[in-house]
């Protein structure tokens, strides 16, 4: 076949670009491994500090001892354990954050100082207790990020807290007090404050019959996470301060049970600090348009191929091809020190300068140099343009295939593509 054969020339661009979607999947897997690489740095400096805290409580347990029978006459004890949850339920969280590095990579902790306060009120209480202990169980998802001892205020009265949970019915981790009780008295309060260390993410669990949640914070991107959003909320230059007000219709667990388990950690709400940018995702997404891209840009060549009457050699394709692919690795090395979009300029600048002087030393044709390096820029921008418009992306992406491919038509509408298969040097004008 002869190296004129327009036929064989488009079966050589099909196999090009089929076979460098190898190289651009290489890439691809370079991308997840980096970013694998970025996650363990950031999982070492979590286990160093503390992971997202999960904060709930209190509950207050009241036990209980019946004597039972079996049919024998043999005498057997039974555990019976009651569970109030507060009438109100009031948390205060400061939260500072703090950025961290491990390498290259950086990733955001917190120190919180939360209070927490509330009452209990039930009539039950009189009726079941002869001044007798309860205890108080509190959920902290992660001790290590406790930096102080713990003082817990019950109605006027000082307790110390207990490292572990009493009972693991309700909540995994924790801490817990033991507690005085009347038969008396109906209302007991409660106040307490934690100075708390985590990363990324604070959650809370609405255990209170009424539960009014503020955290303020100088982080100034927030991501507000879990079943509930805030009632109210500012975000701005200085930080972020949010509200959450939930009743206990809201949650699909009572305020007082008996001896059976209710799961109360779905009901979590909380905020999440989120970086400001994710670059291997953006870089991820980027190359998912890389077949794109050196699709449009061999039938660019094609064209000019048509036209010029000039053919390139399948090697040159080849070199123009890798260049293209060799963009997004460009592109991820240089994000992993700048911000996405000066990486993504630069990548852009270096990629369609090499190729449009490539292209002006094959052809000896400035003109056609410029072409392709503006055609190449258009490329580029516009895949910009849908990266940042992630919403809109699939919308505008069809739109410019659309009006790409009418070009096309417009353009070649002219052509006998019979003589050019047939390698007859006539093309209508």
């Amino acid at each position: 076949m002869r190296k004129e054969s327009v036929t064989l020339r488009i079966i050589i661009i099909v196999v090009l670009i089929a076979l460098l979607l190898i190289p651009l999947v290489m890439v691809q897997s370079l991308i997840r491994e980096r970013q694998s690489y970025r996650d363990e740095a950031v999982n070492d400096i979590y286990q160093s500090w503390a992971y997202n805290q999960v904060i709930g409580g209190p509950v207050l347990t009241l036990e209980k001892e019946f004597q039972k029978e079996k049919e024998n006459g043999e005498k057997y004890s039974v555990l019976h354990k009651q569970y109030f949850l507060p009438n109100k339920l009031e948390v205060n969280c400061e939260l500072v954050p703090e950025i961290r590095y491990r390498g290259i990579y950086e990733v955001v902790l917190y120190s919180a100082k939360v209070n927490i306060k509330g009452f209990f009120n039930y009539t039950e209480f009189s009726e079941m207790t002869k001044d007798r202990e309860g205890y108080l169980s509190f959920s902290i998802s992660d001790l290590r990020g406790i930096r102080e001892n713990i003082n817990l205020k019950w109605s006027d009265l000082n307790y110390e807290v207990n490292p572990g949970l009493k009972s693991k019915d309700i909540f995994k981790n924790g801490f817990y007090s033991s507690v005085r009780l009347n038969n008396v008295q109906n209302k007991y309060e409660f106040d307490l404050q934690i100075l708390l260390k985590g990363s990324e993410a604070l959650e809370f669990i609405p255990l209170g019959q009424m539960t009014d949640v503020k955290v303020n914070s100088k982080w100034t991107n927030p991501s507000f996470i879990g079943s509930f959003l805030p009632s109210e909320r500012k975000i701005n230059s200085d930080g972020f301060a949010a509200q959450w007000n939930i009743n206990h219709f809201n949650r699909d667990y009572p305020q007082v049970w008996g001896n059976r388990n209710y799961d109360v950690y779905p009901s979590s709400f909380g905020v999440k600090l989120l970086m400001p940018v994710d670059e291997y995702q953006k870089t991820m997404r980027t190359s998912k348009y890389g077949i794109m891209i050196i699709m449009l840009t061999f039938v660019t060549f094609f064209m000019i191929e048509v036209f010029s009457k000039k053919a390139i050699h399948p090697i040159q394709y080849s070199l123009i091809g890798l260049s293209l692919v060799l963009f997004y690795s460009i592109l991820l090395s240089i994000s992993e020190y700048i911000v996405f979009q000066y990486s993504y300029i630069l990548s852009a600048v270096l990629i369609i300068g090499l190729i449009s002087l490539y292209v002006r030393s094959i052809y000896s044709n400035l003109k056609i140099g410029l072409t392709i390096g503006t055609l190449l820029l258009l490329f580029y921008g516009f895949m910009y343009v849908i990266l940042q418009l992630q919403d809109y992306s699939l919308l505008l992406g069809n739109i410019a295939l659309f009006i790409i491919l009418a070009a096309i038509m417009y353009i070649t509408r002219k052509i006998n593509w019979f003589d050019i298969l047939n390698n007859k040097d006539n093309t209508k004008t």
